[in-house]
C-alpha cells in the first residue's frame, strides 16, 4: 500500500490551472525570443563588454591583456602574416549573418595556409581557425583581395585580433583593432550618419601630378553633396601634395597611406598578363572594400570612382536630389549602376564663356574645356561605377560589387552619367561621330570660383 495523502478534487484542478499558465508563460518567452533574436544576441556582447570585474586578481588580469594587445598594435596599413603570402590589412566587426570579426587582405591565390585568429577582449582571450574567402574579381593576378573569417564564441566580442599560422599567440603578435563594434552592437538598423555622402578614390601612385584636374573633381564633389573623400595614397608629387594637405586641413579630405609597392610587384594595369605584375592595379579592389568598411556606419551612400570621373546628374543639381529621385523610383535597390561616357582630352572647346589664363600655369587637364563624348559602341562591354548603401555590400569589385544584399539599378544615361575625361578610348573616331555634351557646364561659375579659391590657398594662382 502507497504512503501518501487523500488528494483533494480541487486542489488538482488549481494545481493543472498553475501548470498551465507556468507552459504559456514560458511558451510566449520562447516565441518573443525566436522573433527578438537578433536584437538580442547583439545586445549581449554589449552588455557583457560592459560589465565591471569585482575581482582584484581579474581586474589586473584585463589590465595585463589589455596592455598587451595595445603594446603590440599595428599602425600601418598593409601588415605582412610571418611565413606566409598573406596581408592584413583592417579588421572589422560584421554581424551581418554569421556573428564575425572579417578581416580585409591580400594574398597568394595558389597559398590556402591554415590560418589562426587570436581574440583579445576586454577579459578574455581565445583563438579560432579563419576561413579564407578569396574575392571572385582578381583578374587573373596571382594576388588577390581576401577576407579573413573569424567566428566569434559565445558573447565575447573582440578589441583585437592578430592573424598567425599558429594556434598559440606568437612571440610577438601584431594586433589589428577591431573597429565597427559600437555600430554592430547597437542591434537596430543605423538611421541617422555623420556624412550623407563619401566618395571613395582607391589608389593615387607614381609622380602623380594631375593638379588642376585634382582639384576640378574635389570641388565638384563638394557642389554635388559629398563631405568626404577618402583617397588611398601611394605617391605623388610635390605639388600636389600640397593640395592634398590643404584639404586635409579643411577636413574635407582623409588620406590613407598605402604603402604596396613595399610588398608586391604591382601591376599599373587592370589584364593580366598583357600589364604585368603580381597583383592588380596597385591593389585597387582591396582599397575599395576597406574603404567601404570603414565608412560604412559614417555615411548613407558611398560614391566609388576614380578621380578623371564624375557621376552627374541630367536632371538636377546634386546627388542629394539624384538619390530622393531614384530612391523614389527604385526602393528596393542598395547599389545604384553608373554607365561610362568617355569625354576625349584630345577635342577641347574653344567658345568657352570664360577664359582663365591663370590656370596654365597649373599642371593637369582642365575638364571644362572638353564637352564632346564617344558614343558608346552597343553590344561591347561598358565599365561602370557605382553609389552604394554601404551597410548593403559584403564585397566589391572595381565596377558592381561582388556579393550584396538588395538588387542592383542600372541608372540609365537620360538620369545620370558617369562622365570620364581622358585619353580617346576610341582614338580613330571621327570629330563628326562624337557627341556634343555640355552637362559639366552647368556648374561652370560655381565651380570656377570654387577652384581659384583652392588654387589661391596653396598658392598655384598666377604667379604667386
Amino acid at each position: 500500500m502507497a504512503l501518501g495523502f487523500p488528494m483533494n478534487p480541487y486542489t488538482s484542478i488549481k494545481s493543472l490551472c498553475k501548470c498551465f499558465v507556468v507552459f504559456f508563460i514560458f511558451f510566449s518567452m520562447v516565441l518573443m525570443g525566436s522573433i527578438y533574436w537578433k536584437p538580442l544576441m547583439l545586445e549581449m556582447p554589449y552588455a557583457y563588454m560592459k560589465k565591471k570585474t569585482s575581482s582584484e586578481k581579474s581586474s589586473k588580469l584585463t589590465e595585463q591583456q589589455r596592455s598587451i594587445c595595445k603594446s603590440n598594435l599595428v599602425n600601418s596599413t598593409i601588415t605582412p602574416v610571418l611565413g606566409t603570402k598573406t596581408y592584413v590589412i583592417a579588421a572589422y566587426l560584421d554581424f551581418r549573418g554569421f556573428q564575425s570579426v572579417r578581416v580585409l587582405g591580400i594574398g597568394n591565390r595558389e597559398e590556402y595556409p591554415r590560418l589562426y585568429c587570436h581574440f583579445c577582449s576586454v577579459n578574455i582571450t581565445y583563438v579560432v581557425h579563419a576561413e579564407i574567402q578569396i574575392h571572385a574579381d582578381h583578374f587573373n593576378f596571382p594576388y588577390g583581395t581576401m577576407d579573413l573569417m573569424c567566428y566569434l564564441e559565445g558573447d565575447h566580442v573582440p578589441m583585437y585580433v592578430s592573424i598567425s599560422l599558429a594556434s598559440e599567440v606568437p612571440p610577438f603578435p601584431q594586433y589589428l583593432k577591431v573597429k565597427n563594434i559600437e555600430a554592430q552592437l547597437q542591434g537596430l538598423p543605423v538611421t541617422t550618419f555623420e556624412y550623407e555622402f563619401v566618395v571613395c578614390i582607391s589608389t593615387m601612385f607614381g609622380d602623380y601630378n594631375n593638379v588642376l584636374q585634382f582639384v576640378q573633381a574635389m570641388e565638384m564633389y563638394k557642389i554635388l553633396g559629398a563631405q568626404k573623400v577618402v583617397l588611398y595614397k601611394t605617391h605623388c608629387s610635390k605639388l600636389l601634395e600640397r593640395v592634398l594637405d590643404y584639404y586635409e586641413k579643411v577636413g574635407f579630405l582623409d588620406v590613407v597611406p598605402w604603402p604596396i609597392t613595399l610588398y608586391l610587384n604591382v601591376s599599373s594595369g587592370w589584364h593580366f598578363p598583357e600589364h604585368p605584375g603580381e597583383l592588380h592595379y596597385y591593389g585597387q579592389t582591396a582599397t575599395l572594400n576597406d574603404c567601404i568598411y570603414r565608412n560604412m556606419y559614417r555615411s548613407k551612400y558611398i560614391a566609388l570612382n576614380d578621380i578623371d570621373e564624375i557621376i552627374l546628374p541630367v536632371n538636377h543639381n546634386n546627388w542629394h536630389d539624384l538619390m530622393e529621385y531614384l530612391g523614389k523610383e527604385s526602393w528596393i535597390f542598395s547599389s545604384f549602376i553608373f554607365q561610362n561616357h568617355v569625354f576625349p582630352s584630345t577635342r577641347k572647346y574653344m567658345s568657352r564663356s570664360v577664359t582663365l589664363h591663370d590656370w596654365n600655369y597649373v599642371p593637369g587637364v582642365d575638364m571644362l574645356q572638353y564637352v564632346h563624348r564617344e558614343p558608346n559602341v552597343p553590344d561591347v562591354l561598358n565599365p561602370t561605377k557605382m553609389i552604394v548603401n554601404p551597410r548593403s555590400v559584403i564585397k566589391t569589385s572595381v565596377h558592381t560589387p561582388l556579393e550584396v544584399s538588395g538588387e542592383q539599378y542600372w541608372v540609365p544615361s537620360e538620369d545620370a552619367k558617369l562622365c570620364h575625361y581622358r585619353e580617346p578610348k576610341q582614338p580613330n573616331l571621327p570629330e563628326e561621330s562624337l557627341i556634343e555634351d555640355f552637362i559639366l557646364l552647368k556648374y561652370e561659375s560655381m565651380l570656377i570660383k570654387n577652384v581659384n579659391h583652392v588654387l589661391k590657398e596653396v598658392h598655384l594662382l598666377g604667379h604667386d
